[in-house]
């Protein structure tokens, strides 16, 4: 088996963070499930939706460390995240991760196909 073969125990991960940004205990326990589950070879679709899109703007509003956190996501194998938007909403988002945005159709496809479905 080549080095670059996913493990047989490798799960499709879908985790949704919609939760107030006020309350940040919900925020970060999703980031760290998503963190985790990236360090541990899953493959992570993160999708920020609702009042979650906070940690996508291009500064902090509530939490700065937890800001920081998600910036540390691309260490963790999570290459990009996904912003949950309408076709005709505009948001500007933070520099420092490669955010794509996702119909909720797709997530829906997603959320089909993965193995792990989480929403906080």
């Amino acid at each position: 088996m080549s080095d670059l073969t996913p493990s047989s125990n490798s799960k499709r991960w879908l985790i949704t963070l919609s939760g107030d940004p006020r309350s940040v205990s919900t925020i970060r326990a999703g980031a760290d499930l998503a963190l985790a589950a990236g360090a541990f070879g899953q493959q992570v679709t993160l999708v920020f939706s609702g009042e979650g899109l906070e940690f996508l703007k291009p500064a902090p509003a509530h939490d700065e460390a937890l800001y920081r956190l998600l910036g540390s996501l691309p260490f963790y194998e999570i290459e990009q995240v996904h912003a949950l938007t309408l076709p005709e909403e505009n948001h500007l988002f933070r520099s420092d991760l490669s955010v794509v945005n996702i119909t909720p159709d797709e997530w829906t496809a997603a959320a089909a196909g993965a193995d792990i479905v989480v929403n906080y």
